[in-house]
């Protein structure tokens, strides 16, 4: 046993080690208090260098990019009007006109490649822009205004003018030439031929456009070409199929049908691949624009090929909502727009049975009470699988269907339904929106979940 004497100096050693440690321990202390104090005092004037190094990219941005691209435009709108006064002052031939405008364009291409070696990236650009602007409107100036080539030699030499520019979109690294590149592309065949184009080759070409202008967006991950040729050849086939002499039933629905798998498939390759919004909007407005295209083609005259048609497009929706259903965003994009494919085709059948069974003066009341009843009950129906499911976007699609309805009706057929058909459309709506709302009461619990966001699996 130690004695009482040395328990003493033992304790005497463990006060002292603590002692120590503890001043060791406020010495960190002191410096960690001194070093957040610095960072305080050094926070505000590093926010302030940085707000001003903000307001100096803005100032570049407005100085060097927008202001380049504007002159661009100016020169090469200039350049145009000069050309002009020289016509009206007969300086210069026809021929003399585009050999100028060619020499001009490729000398402007020339210098924007000298400046891009001399890191003017953005100058350079804006020059090059102007060059191939002036390029593309000498060679359409070659054929439709003085007829010196001909159109086959005019078309490829436009064509050949939209490679140029996207090759130096490519070497510049700048969407917005690719974008001007496209934008010639796609007007190429409209400018040549006025609309007029044989279907066999028009289509074939702006499908070829199209494949490569996707490939090329996702490669270089540029969305913005992707819209540009959706928008591009959804306007062109309007134009076309607008043209009576044109409206060739088998070879339009063919060309709408293979034009509408082409931007569905690449829409969903695209998103999978890179999963930006710009993307996947261009779905339902593939959808919506495939439903417009056939209704200009077919209309009432075709009624039940129009119904068909949507039916089918349905299906198609269904499929490709099923496929892919691990992919977030489009498994609700492509379902909602089956759902809407649906909703067409019934509605035109039901446009259908009411022109063969109602007189001339009540055709048009029978018609609006029975879209809004049997949009009514389509919503109640789809309230009950998605409380069933527990599937939140059924549900809202009912919602939202109920809405329309209640819009529908106080705001159009509450003025424009006689009589007969206001009362029924009110009493049958009333009746539908109040199971609506008993189903929602009846399995309160289930409704919940669509008020924490939680749905079934893999939705």
């Amino acid at each position: 046993m130690p004695s009482e004497a040395e328990e003493l100096a033992r304790l005497r050693a463990a006060v002292e080690k603590l002692s120590v440690q503890v001043a060791h321990l406020q010495q960190r202390i002191a410096v960690l208090e001194g070093r957040a104090l610095n960072t305080e005092i050094t926070a505000q004037p590093v926010s302030i260098a940085g707000l001003k190094r903000e307001s100096e990219r803005l100032e570049s941005r407005l100085g060097l990019t927008i202001v380049n691209r504007i002159g661009a435009i100016t020169l090469a709108i200039g350049i145009i009007f000069f050309f002009k006064y020289a016509v009206d002052n007969a300086w210069i031939g026809a021929a003399g006109r585009v050999l100028l405008g060619l020499i001009a364009g490729l000398i402007l291409i020339g210098v924007a490649e000298w400046l891009r070696r001399r890191d003017q990236q953005v100058f350079s650009q804006g020059l090059a822009g102007c060059g191939l602007a002036v390029l593309y409107t000498s060679l359409y100036a070659s054929f439709s205004y003085y007829q010196l080539v001909p159109e086959f030699v005019a078309f490829v030499g436009m064509v050949a003018a939209c490679a140029l520019a996207t090759a130096v979109s490519l070497r510049y690294q700048n969407p917005a030439i690719a974008v001007l590149a496209l934008v010639g592309a796609v007007l190429t065949p409209p400018l040549l031929r006025n609309g007029k184009g044989q279907p066999w080759l028009l289509f074939p070409y702006l499908s070829v456009l199209d494949i490569a202008s996707v490939a090329m967006a996702v490669r270089r991950r540029w969305p913005v070409l992707h819209a540009v040729t959706f928008a591009g050849t959804a306007i062109l086939f309007l134009i076309w199929a607008s043209w009576p002499p044109n409206r060739t039933l088998p070879a339009s629905l063919f060309w709408l049908s293979a034009f509408f798998l082409l931007f569905l498939l690449t829409t969903i390759w695209s998103f999978q691949k890179q999963r930006q919004t710009l993307t996947l909007v261009l779905l339902p407005l593939n959808t919506l624009w495939i439903l417009i295209a056939a209704w200009v083609l077919l209309g009432e005259s075709h009624a039940g090929v129009f119904a068909l048609f949507s039916f089918l497009l349905a299906i198609v929706h269904f499929v490709f909502a099923v496929q892919s259903t691990p992919t977030r965003g489009l498994y609700p994009t492509l379902y909602v727009g089956a759902q809407a494919c649906l909703l067409v085709a019934a509605l035109r059948v039901l446009a259908s049975w009411a022109d063969a069974h109602a007189v001339a003066a009540n055709r048009s009341s029978l018609l609006s009470e029975t879209d809004s009843v049997f949009l009514a009950i389509y919503a109640v129906v789809m309230i009950a699988i998605g409380i069933l499911r527990s599937a939140a976007l059924e549900r809202i699609i009912g919602l939202v269907l109920i809405a329309i309805v209640i819009a529908k009706l106080y705001l159009y057929d509450v003025w424009l339904l006689t009589r007969f058909y206001r009362i029924s459309a009110f009493v049958a709506l009333g009746v539908l929106l109040l199971a609506a709302s008993y189903i929602y009461s009846r399995f309160k619990d289930k409704v919940d979940v669509l008020l924490t966001g939680k749905q079934e699996p893999g939705r």
